[in-house]
């Protein structure tokens, strides 16, 4: 029986097909749509710009050029600048300031998290005391900061372990050079530079210019997890220590650090003995040096002036270390001993070759120490001492091209590997010896504000 409606369920069917896939047309549109439009999210970049006088250099154009963008602000009163609506990629960076163009030497990535501070120097380039990529983590740490926090022996690399995830690897002391295991990788695998010049142990890992002066540290760059291909071998870190440079005005500092044990406390197994009538091993320590940064004097045929940058640090220590150890006796030296046998005396004869060892050995002089009438309790001082040395020129060739040059020199010597076996017989000891040199020579060339190369010589021994 025919009713009428024999053809309506087929269209309707139909008709609920056709909707339903402009629903998911339109479903998928829509995802596709906000994943290119996460892909493109925006990012922002605040800062401050300041002149090489350390002072707000208001009215400084910042420019961001990359591939397919070009941003461009002017800082306010303070020098504060705030880029919106940033593609993330590589820009290169210029900011423009009374008539000279600075350059930054390496493309800057966005997005990067937190405030940059760009200070211009004297030389046409400009330091970033804040550049944390999202890909990498890690710290910038000023000139002032360097020197503001308390250092033990101003050794700045200290400082490093307030990254996270950062701790001293002790399984890297072999060259007494401090190592640091960054996000659980060994000590070895990290990186250390001095103004991008290599400077790390190439054989043992670490440091090589581990004391050099901190008052001509300019900036600590140091950056873990996914690092740029233009650090190198780097897998676990790389720490930049850029030295100062140079300006137009002559300063410098002079400076001396001292610690005594007459200051210190004694430890529980410090006593007073023959040899030790002050109780506390001998501790003398002395830190001094300068610094002396300006211009050299100018050359008949040379225009642009050349900076000069001059330290010096010596490192003089004598660290007693308190020693309780168990000698022979005088009785045991000729063969007699009254221990063995209760109530009986064991006599042997002693070689000549071995009482003339023996000999050597001091006397007990603590009776009622942990060795009884073995016992020799002293203090063994350990004496380190060295001399660090680094002079840095920059000089602008013209207004694209910068030509910069360095070279350190550092002497270690100690300290002694073996104090308890110094504490019988200093002839017994061995002395650490490490000489170090390292140079780098840079030319940089900008022949626009969208183009920059660098080209850089390093030498280490």
């Amino acid at each position: 029986m025919d009713d009428g409606r024999s053809d309506a369920y087929p269209s309707e069917v139909t008709s609920v097909r056709s909707v339903a896939n402009t629903f998911f047309v339109l479903a998928v549109w829509l995802a596709s749509s906000s994943i290119s439009h996460g892909q493109q999210a925006k990012s922002e970049w605040t800062g401050f710009v300041r002149d090489s006088a350390n002072k707000a250099a208001s009215g400084a154009v910042i420019d961001l050029r990359g591939p397919d963008a070009h941003f461009s602000q002017t800082a306010g009163e303070n020098g504060a600048f705030h880029l919106a609506h940033l593609p993330p990629e590589s820009y290169q960076l210029t900011v423009s300031y009374k008539g000279t163009v600075y350059h930054f030497g390496k493309p800057v990535s966005l997005p990067m998290i937190g405030t940059a501070q760009l200070t211009l120097t004297e030389q046409g380039s400009i330091l970033m005391q804040s550049n944390i990529e999202t890909q990498t983590t890690g710290e910038v740490l000023p000139s002032n900061a360097v020197t503001a926090i308390p250092l033990n022996k101003r050794d700045f690399s200290q400082l490093l372990l307030l990254a996270s995830g950062t701790m001293t690897d002790t399984n890297g002391t072999t060259n007494y050079t401090q190592q640091f295991a960054i996000n659980g990788q060994r000590g070895v695998e990290a990186v250390f530079a001095l103004d991008n010049a290599l400077s790390s142990d190439p054989e043992m890992g670490g440091a090589t210019m581990s004391n050099f002066n901190v008052d001509a540290v300019q900036e600590i760059q140091s950056q873990s997890g996914w690092l740029p291909a233009d650090i190198g071998f780097g897998a676990a870190g790389f720490t930049n220590i850029v030295t100062r440079s140079g300006t137009t005005s002559l300063h410098g500092s002079l400076f001396e650090f001292l610690r005594n044990s007459a200051l210190d406390a004694r430890n529980f197994f410090d006593r007073q003995t023959a040899e030790n009538r002050e109780r506390i091993p001998s501790f003398r320590r002395n830190e001094f040096g300068f610094t002396l940064g300006g211009m050299l004097p100018p050359v008949p045929h040379r225009s642009n002036p050349t900076a000069f940058f001059i330290e010096y640090q010596g490192f003089r220590q004598v660290l007693g270390t308190t020693q309780v150890l168990a000698v022979p006796t005088a009785a045991e030296r000729q063969g007699i001993d009254r221990t063995a046998f209760p109530g009986d005396t064991l006599r042997v004869p002693v070689n000549p070759t071995m009482a003339a060892l023996l000999a050597r050995y001091p006397l007990p002089n603590d009776p009622s120490g942990p060795f009884g009438a073995r016992t020799f309790a002293t203090s063994s001082k350990v004496v380190t001492d060295a001399d660090q040395f680094s002079a840095r020129l920059d000089h602008n060739l013209t207004s694209h091209d910068r030509l910069f040059a360095r070279f350190s020199w550092d002497n270690l010597k100690g300290p002694t590997t073996n104090p308890d076996q110094t504490a019988i017989d200093p002839s017994w000891g061995i002395t650490y010896i490490d000489h170090q040199r390292n140079a780098a020579l840079e030319w940089s060339h900008a022949p626009s504000s969208t183009f920059t190369s660098q080209s850089e010589l390093s030498f280490t021994r």
